[in-house]
Parts: C-alpha cells; structure tokens; sequence
C-alpha cells in the first residue's frame, strides 16, 4: 500500500500531470461560478481530447475538474441566491441572508473552508473504505434503496421550520413533480399536457431558479438597495474559516454524509448538500437561527457536496457503477485509457487508485486557496446597487434555463417555477422541501415499486430494513423532543407576528394545492395501477393534510377577529411595494417575452441596458452591462457549446 501511495504521488507530481490538475481546477473554478454552465458542461468539451491521454494524465485532468466542481459554485449561491450547481442549493437558505448582512466573506471563508475540509476527509474515507464497502453497498437492495431515500424526505419535517404541514405539502408536490414524463415501468405518459418537451421530465435546474433565485430578486427589486444591507463587510474571511474549527465535530459527520449518499448510486449531489443541511437542524443546538443567516447553515452542505465526490469513486472504482453523472463520463474516459473499474483497482492497478486519492486532496487545496484569493472581489458585488444586480441575475437565470435543454418551453417552466416560489416566499412555505422532493420521488417510487414487486410486503419485516426504519423515526423525533425541552426551559424563540390577510392568502393558496391533487386523480384513473399507485397515494396523504392546513389557517383567524390580545402586523402592501412588486413582475415578462420575439441576441443586452438605466444607472455603465451580457452569451453559447438558437416568432411569422 504504501509503495503504491508513492508511485501514485510521483506519478501526480510529473510536470505535464500537474500542469493539467491546475489547468482541470481553473477550469472547473470558472465555470462553477457560472449558473447553468457547471461541470458536466466542461467535462464532455474536454472528453475528446482526453481519451489519447497516459492515465495518470486522464486522472489528474478529470478528477481535477470534478473533484472540486462544488467549491466555486457557492459564489452566485450565496451572493444572489442563484444555486451554481445542483450540490449548492441548500447553501442559499443562509448563505445569502449571511450576504444581506455584510457578511459575504465570512460566508466564503467559511464555505471554502469546509468545501476543503469535506474534500481531504472524502479522499480519507475512500482510502480507508476500499476493502470493506464492496460487499456492504452489494448487499443492499430495493427495499434497503427505499427506506434510505425515505431517511431523506424525513428532512422535511426539519426544513419546514414552524410549519410542518407545510413542509410535507412541499414534499408531495415536489414527488408530484416528480411524475411528469414518460413512466418506464409502463411507457405511459403521465402529466405531459400532450407535448414531448415533458416526456423526460421537469430538469431540477429550473426547479432551483425558479422557487429560489426569482423570489429573492423580486424582493430586492422591491427593496431597491444592494444585496448587503451594510456597507461594512469588515474583514469576515478569515472569520468564516475559524467557523469551520469551532464547528469541526459537525464537519467531519457532514463530510461522512456526504461520502455515503456519493456511494448510493442514483443520489449524488443534488441531494448531499440537503442532508447534511437537515442533519444539521437536527442535531446542533440553538437553531433558530438557521435560515437567517446561521454560518453553520454554510458549512454543514459545502462540506458534504465535496466529500461526496470521494464517496462516488468508492462505487465507481469498486465496480463501475458511476456513483453521479460527472463520474459516468469520467469513467468512459479512464476505460478508454486503459484504466479498469473492479478487482484490478484493488490489486495491479492499486497505484492508479491512490492516484485518485492524491488528486482529491491535491486538488481541493487548490481551488479552495483560488477561491480564497478572490472571495474579497466577489463580496465586493454584495454591495452594487440593485439596477446592476438584478438585470444580471435575470439574464444568467433566463439563459441558465435555456440551457436546460435548449427549448423555448424551458422559459416557460422557468416561469411557472418563479411564480410558485413566489407565492411560497410570501405565504411562507417551505421552498426546500419540493427540491429534494422532486429529486428523489423517482428513486423513492422505482424502490417501493421493485420491493413490491420482488417481495410483496415481506421485506419490511427485513432486519437491515427495520434498521434503517429506527433511524427514520430517530431522525423525526430528535427535534421534537428538543424544541419540548427548550419550550419547558423557556428557550424556545417567539413565533413571528400574524398577518390575517397573508393568512387569507395562504388558504387559497392551499385550495389550490387541493385542485392540482383532485386534477391529478382524475387523470391518472386513464393509466395502469402501476403508473397511478404513486399520485393516489400522494392525494391519499395530501388532501386530508391540506384540509388540515386550511382549517389551521381558518381558526387563526377566527381568532385574530375575535378579540384584539391577538397580536398582529400589517402584510407589507402599501401601495409603493405593490407598485414595485408589479413593475418587477413585468420586467421578467418583458424579459421572457422579448426572447420569446425577437430571440436572446438582441434581448439580453437591451433588457440588462434598459433596466439599469431606468432605475439610475448612468448610460455609459448599463451599455457597459449591456455588452457584458452579450459577450457571456456569444463566449458560452456560441462559441463554447455551439448552441443553434430556436428561430424568434416574430420572425418565423414574417417569413
């Protein structure tokens, strides 16, 4: 082993190897900080010419892209809520309130940080666990897959904050979601409204922007100030990396999440960052704070979405199964080159292997020092005025959509999910919980389906299922008897003041949810029992809880009219914001329905032009913007992923 260790180092260390490791990590930096762009992007444009490398040379190139893809992405996470990549979603929940507080660079200091940290310990955990995760992951099957992809909605009830109902609401229509497209257990098509751009589903992508990055750009449009809301952002960096030494115990079990959901095949990234999240709410103390702002909301994802790589080799190296979408095209690769996933990584190719291992730890500490050197640069941009914020963030969200799957359908989703994530921001639903939803219903419904089919209902009498059950109830339990316990110390923290009229709101909001489950019932009763089991079970569930809600709703405020002890503050609806929320809503119309016409080239410059010099920017500056959002379209999609744009409609009905 130790012999092997070596020859891999050498094998890393030899110039043209490690010219290519930081050449992989600067591009995977760049690009991360892009959204819509990500790795999987730079990866299949780099795939050709890495098929004629040595294998030392394929390792240290594509697991230098891949291995650090999660580190520079927190930059639009947690500056303008915009996730870079799906492994850095949950950052947002308080990385961006830590930015509207001044607190950008504690914020970097301490993502970064962790990010390195989780990656070192990731690197760790697959060295150690080579001999003995084989044998653990093969003896898994469809029911062990099931109640693990459980353990994961359990979060929900975390994530929900305040309002549990809501939390598991959230999570059926994001399973709901879930459904749309082609079912492969019958080829049926559920919930395509008869077009073939929802045969493969709805991409997660426009998912994130529309319920997260949308809603906070209306309410910065509305505030019309920067994203900070101080202009001290004191000297946070170095701040946020001791955050990740105070909190060492609850980075090392993130970074253990994060190495196993990267073993089980079919999870990946866009759910670790998610657990380690919610296991965080669970388990430390004082949590009132998270979602506002808490540095420990930062730290728990970011030092699990990069341990998660060193967890998706295990599978990959132990017996090519790809353990997430990056490492399947890296795979093609290192097949290509000569490298063999199996037996023969633990055995004539051991030095390969560790390789691997040298790149992850090598690899990290780079992107996270280049990523320290310009987190002072970036928090800077906290402080521009929102005429400059705002057009940006649109026009990256509009062409991150596009890039989807390059369909005008993709803007129309992108605002079907702005406005939910709208109406979710004000009547105060839980957002998080219809992501990680959405990302596992198809594995939660592949595995119960497969479990029925191969055991009836037999495997839940299965030890290893009844083990992982207790770890379910465990991990729904857990902040309930804690909230108790701060309640009789009188520790627990107030709850906000009610609002009758946004409570009036949220009850039609939810008959509404109620309609989409009834409308769903009625169409699934055409499809095989197979193909609706999973939407009646959902309205089973979902209609009575809803019906709860609503009746909830409804005595608050029969409460707040009965009497005046209730105590209670005025939804902001005066007039001035109403105005604003109005006149931001028609900009992203105006924005959507532009390139709808007259196509993205002559849109976004004018778009990012026109808002900024409406609300006080001077010419020269939104013309300057203007051609900035020309040269990222032409650069990304022109040049780099020669993308041929869908003709305008005004100008196929002139032709």
């Amino acid at each position: 082993m130790i012999e092997a260790a070596y020859q891999g180092l050498l094998g890393i260390l030899e110039p043209q190897a490690m010219l290519l490791m930081v050449s992989g990590v600067l591009l995977s930096s760049v690009f991360a900080a892009l959204p819509g762009v990500g790795v999987l992007l730079i990866l299949t444009v780099v795939l050709p010419f890495s098929l004629s490398m040595s294998p030392y040379h394929a390792i240290a190139f594509l697991l230098g892209i891949g291995a650090v893809s999660n580190t520079a992405n927190t930059f639009p996470s947690v500056l303008i809520a915009v996730p870079g990549s799906a492994g850095s979603q949950a950052t947002i929940l308080d990385g961006y309130p830590m930015a509207r507080k001044g607190e950008a660079k504690r914020a970097f200091g301490a993502a970064f940080m962790a990010s390195a940290v989780g990656g070192v310990l990731g690197a760790i955990v697959l060295l150690a666990s080579l001999p003995i995760l084989r044998p653990l992951v093969l003896s898994f099957g469809s029911p062990e897959f099931f109640v693990l992809v459980v353990w994961g909605l359990s979060a929900i009830g975390v994530l929900s904050g305040r309002a549990p109902i809501k939390g598991l609401l959230a999570a059926i229509l994001g399973i709901l979601i879930a459904t749309v497209g082609v079912d492969e257990k019958t080829a049926i098509e559920r919930f395509s409204l008869d077009t073939a751009y929802l045969w493969d589903g709805v991409n997660v992508i426009l998912i994130g922007l529309g319920l997260f990055a949308v809603p906070e750009l209306i309410d910065l449009a509305v505030r019309r100030s920067s994203i900070a809301e101080t202009e001290d952002l004191g000297s946070g960096l170095l701040e946020g990396i001791k955050d990740v030494f105070r909190h060492w115990w609850m980075v090392v079990r993130c970074s253990a999440i994060g190495v196993w959901v990267g073993v089980l095949p079919g999870l990946g990234s866009s759910v670790a960052d998610w657990f380690a999240y919610a296991h965080a709410v669970q388990t430390e103390k004082n949590t009132e704070r998270f979602g506002h702002g808490d540095v420990r909301g930062v730290i728990a994802p970011e030092s699990s979405n990069n341990a998660k790589e060193g967890g998706a080799l295990i599978p990959t190296i132990a017996f090519g199964i790809p353990g997430s979408t990056s490492l399947a095209i890296m795979l093609a690769a290192f097949v290509s080159v000569g490298i063999h996933p199996g037996s023969r990584m633990l055995t004539d190719q051991l030095h390969l292997t560790l390789a691997m291992v040298w790149v992850l730890v090598i690899s990290n500490l780079m992107a996270t020092s280049l990523a320290m050197g310009f987190a002072g640069t970036f928090a800077r941009l906290s402080l521009q005025p929102f005429y400059v914020i705002v057009p940006v963030t649109l026009v990256l969200c509009a062409s991150a959509s596009f890039a989807a799957s390059y369909a005008h359908e993709d803007l129309y989703a992108f605002l079907v999910f702005s406005a939910v994530g709208y109406l979710m921001k004000l009547f105060d639903w839980p957002r998080p919980p219809v992501l990680v939803a959405a990302v596992l219903g198809f594995q939660m419904e592949t595995y119960l389906w497969l479990s029925i089919a191969r055991y009836d209902f037999v495997w839940l009498l299965r030890p290893s299922v009844l083990l992982l059950l207790a770890l379910v109830i465990f991990t729904l339990l857990l902040p309930v008897i804690r909230k108790r316990r701060e309640a009789k110390r009188g520790d627990a923290p107030a709850a906000p003041p009610d609002d009758p009229r946004l409570r009036a709101g949220n009850i039609l909001y939810t008959l509404g949810f109620i309609a989409l489950l009834a409308w769903g019932v009625s169409v699934a009763q055409e499809w095989p029992l197979r193909s609706a089991l999973i939407v009646y079970s959902l309205a089973g569930v979902g209609i009575p809880l809803a019906l709860l809600q609503v009746t909830l709703d409804l005595l608050r405020i029969r409460k707040h009219l009965g009497g005046a002890a209730a105590e209670t503050t005025p939804g902001d609806g005066s007039p001035d914001v109403l105005r604003r929320t109005g006149e931001v809503i028609l900009w992203i119309a105006a924005l959507v329905g532009g390139i709808l016409l007259i196509g993205f080239h002559v849109t976004l410059p004018l778009f990012t032009a026109g808002y900024a010099f409406a609300y006080g920017a001077r010419w020269r500056t939104a013309l300057l913007l203007g051609a900035l959002a020309e040269g990222y379209l032409y650069l990304v999609f022109d040049e780099l992923l020669h993308v041929l744009w869908p003709e305008p409609l005004l100008i196929s009905s002139w032709s």
